[in-house]
Order: C-alpha cells, then structure tokens, then sequence
C-alpha cells in the first residue's frame, strides 16, 4: 500500500514539474476543492464553531478523500485569502473582515482615507497605512502602543495554534493519498494589484468609481508609488516555475477599458514583468467575466496562469491558451446542481477544448461555498473520470514560453521601498549601536520585511 502511495505521489510530482516547465505530461493535472464549509454542513455542525477548531472535521476529511480522487489536497488550510478564520481579526477588532451569522468572514465595504489624503499616500504611503489606514481597520490598533503589540500578538499566536493541526491532518492525508506536495517551499504566495489595493483597502467601491473622475491623476501616481510596497509584499524567496504569486483581480470588469489601461493596467504591468525577471510566476485569478479585456491582457508576460471565473471555453482557448497557461472554468453550480451525466459530459466537453496543446489544470472556476454547491456522488465521478480521460497521447513534447521569455531586465529600483520613520534603519541602529557587528544587517533587514508583510497581510 506504501509503495503503490509513493509511486503515485512520485508521479504527480513528475506531473506538475513537467507541466510548469512547458512539458506535456503523461496526464494532465486535476484539483478538486472541498472548502471547511462544506464539510461541516455536511456533518450537520455550525457555520461558526468549526471557525474556532477546526479539528472537528478531520474525520470526515479522511473519509471524504478515500472516495474523491485529486491530484492535490482538497481541504483549504486557514489563510489570510480565501479561508479566513475570525478569530484572527476579532482579536484585532476589525472592521474590514467581519464574519457574518452564518460564519463567512466578509470583506464589507470600507475606506481608509478620503480623497483628500491623496498627497499623503504619495508623500509617505507607509505612514498612511499605520498612521490612519490601519487604526481605522482594526480598532485594536487604537488603543495604545503596549495594547496594540498585545492584541497583535495574541492574533499572530492564535493563527500559528488554529493552523498548527492542519499541518497534522494534512500529513496523514498525504501518507494516505499521495497528494503532490507543492510548489517547492518560499516559491509561491499572495499579491495585490496595486489599483485594487487602493480600491479594497483605502478608497472602497464607490469611492475609487468617483476617483476615476474626479481625483484621475492623483489615483493614477498613487498606483505607481504603491508598486514598490505591492512588489516586495509578495516577492517569493525561492522562485521555481512550479511556484506562483496568487492575485486576484477584483475592479477591471467594473471598468471602462480606457481606464483599465491608462489607470489599473500598468503599475501592475510593471510588477508583473519584474517577478519575471526574477523567475517568479504571477497566477492570476480573473473575477466575474473579462471577455472584453481578452485582446488588452495580451501584454502580459509569457507564462502567466490565468483562471477565468467566467466566459466562453473556446474562445478562451483561442485567445488566451496560446500564451498563458489555464485553469479553472468549470461550473461548480453544476456539481451540485446536475445529474452525474450532465456533470461528465460537461467535463468531457472543456476537456476536449482544453487540453490539446497542454497549459491547462483541471478546476472550477470558483470554490464551493455551501453544501448545496456539491454533491459529492457528482464530485466523486468527477474526480474519476478527469483522472482516467485527460490521458495526453503526446507526452513530452514542449508546448508553450517558460517564465521571463521576454528576457525582462531586473530594476533594482522597485525594492527600495519607500522611506518610512516605521522602518528599520540599519545606518541609525547602527550610530545607536556601534558594537552591533555589520554581519548582522540582513537579518536585520529580513526582520524588517517579514514584519511589514505582516501589517500589510491585514489589508489583504
């Protein structure tokens, strides 16, 4: 049992390698997903008290993986997109991330700062941030700098103890099915569009529409003063093409395409050409339908993975697929919703567009939500037959650009971040502290940033 585990996991190993080094593998790679949600509905448990032990489900996560086949884990682990756990941010007494009565953490509209501190957030962004931004978001930051440190500490200890037994189910879960492991470690991660940043986190919806207008050149240099803080936040230590920086995209579809252009696309151009340069991967996921930016994201670099929540399968093939790598696009409704037939004949359908060529990773095109979103008799033939049909008859040919084709020069310039009195200076620590040896100013600096990164996750 052992064994045939190993070989199986070896081969899925060799599978994602291959397919993120423009390989055509043996087969082609499949996920399936089966949110903490889903799982306690079907157990008949709160919406909320499994937010606080999440422990609860790990029997029926075993179960549930011995009748669904996936190439990778199918349980979401917490994490500060897409599975977030409350407590975290009661703790911090936010107002940016508040989970509703039925338990989802919602993201309700807010704003950081009014149009007026436009020149600030140009002037001094990591000033805004602490200063205004962050103390407004969370209320816990309000109250005093030892109460603050408390309320920020707690929140950090409680994310290492809620995560800490997923790491354990997650194990035995990989012991037993053989999942592939992962990205190699610090190769991957989460970014912001700057543009969507300043929409999200400081401007909101309504707010941003009306910058559009009226505050159009102030919107426009705060995007790019914003790209050194929105590249180095998701800057992965150990690039691998096998790994990827994770972002979604929220504002393009609710914009015209001239201000797509002239005011989301090119601060986050820039980050995205020098990840390239680096070696690292931006893996985007494209909100609601971006059927009519097909022919504008063209410009993006060679060997960006793109999942479509919505559009026309062909017709992303046909513009798309020739350049980026894909996944994503099948209809979760339809798992939940759908006879086993319709369910695989839909597979069939997508797999038969999408796989000729390669690039493409079998997904949905958005999480489950809800119980009545899967059916897991739907989900289990899915996952069978993905696993038997995407079969390619040419593996080992290439197909596709590897990451930085373009051959993108690095500009050093975009690590400097921005001066801040909230950051570490190195020369004054050392003027303060001579006897502190120079040796020791990388660690200092690396300190420096996995702290940072920390604040700004809460704007995440």
């Amino acid at each position: 049992m052992l064994e045939a585990v190993k070989a199986l996991q070896d081969e899925r190993i060799l599978m994602y390698k291959e397919h993120y080094n423009n390989t055509i593998p043996k087969r082609m790679p499949m996920r399936l997903s089966m949110p903490n949600r889903v799982i306690a509905e079907s157990l008949g448990l709160s919406g909320i008290d499994f937010n606080y032990d999440a422990s609860v489900l790990d029997e029926a996560k075993l179960e549930i993986a011995r009748t669904i086949f996936s190439d990778q884990n199918p349980f979401s682990a917490p994490g500060i997109v897409g599975n977030r756990f409350p407590g975290y941010y009661q703790l911090l007494r936010s107002q940016s991330f508040v989970m509703s009565n039925t338990g989802f953490t919602q993201h309700p509209e807010v704003i950081g700062m009014d149009p007026g501190q436009y020149p600030k957030l140009i002037e001094d962004p990591i000033g805004l941030l602490f200063e205004d931004v962050l103390p407004t978001h969370y209320k816990s930051f309000a109250v005093g700098a030892v109460g603050a440190a408390n309320y920020f500490m707690m929140a950090s200890s409680y994310t290492a103890q809620i995560g800490a037994p997923f790491a354990t189910i997650n194990a035995q879960l990989a012991k037993e099915h053989g999942y592939w492991p992962g990205a190699p470690r610090g190769s991957g991660g989460s970014g912001v569009a700057p543009f969507d940043f300043i929409a999200d986190q400081l401007r909101s919806f309504s707010g941003i529409s009306t910058d559009i207008r009226r505050n159009r050149e102030a919107l426009k240099e705060a995007c790019d003063v914003m790209v050194p803080l929105m590249f180095n936040w998701s800057l992965p230590p150990n690039p691998d093409p096998q790994g990827q920086v994770r972002c979604p995209l929220h504002m393009p579809t609710y914009m015209r395409e001239k201000d797509f252009v002239e005011l989301w696309m090119p601060s986050f151009q820039k980050i995205m050409e020098q990840w390239a340069a680096r070696g690292v991967r931006t893996g985007l996921f494209c909100e609601h339908d971006w059927t009519r930016f097909f022919d504008v994201i063209q410009d993006m670099p060679h060997g960006v993975e793109i999942q479509f929540e919505y559009g026309d399968t062909q017709e992303i093939k046909d513009k798309v697929g020739k350049k980026f790598l894909l996944t994503g696009m099948y209809p979760i409704t339809m798992v939940g919703r759908s006879t086993k037939q319709q369910v695989l004949d839909k597979a069939k359908q997508m797999l038969d567009i999408l796989m000729p060529g390669g690039g493409y990773i079998f997904y949905f095109d958005k999480n489950p939500l809800y119980l009545g979103d899967v059916n897991f008799e739907n989900m289990a033939a899915l996952g069978d037959f993905v696993h038997e049909y995407a079969v390619y008859d040419n593996p080992g040919q290439s197909y596709g650009w590897p990451v930085n084709y373009e051959n993108f020069a690095i500009d050093p310039s975009i690590e400097v971040l921005p001066k801040s009195k909230y950051l570490h200076d190195w020369d004054g620590f050392k003027a303060e502290y001579p006897l502190a040896p120079d040796f020791a100013a990388p660690m200092f600096k690396q300190l420096q940033k996995e702290t940072l990164n920390s604040f700004l996750d809460l704007l995440r």
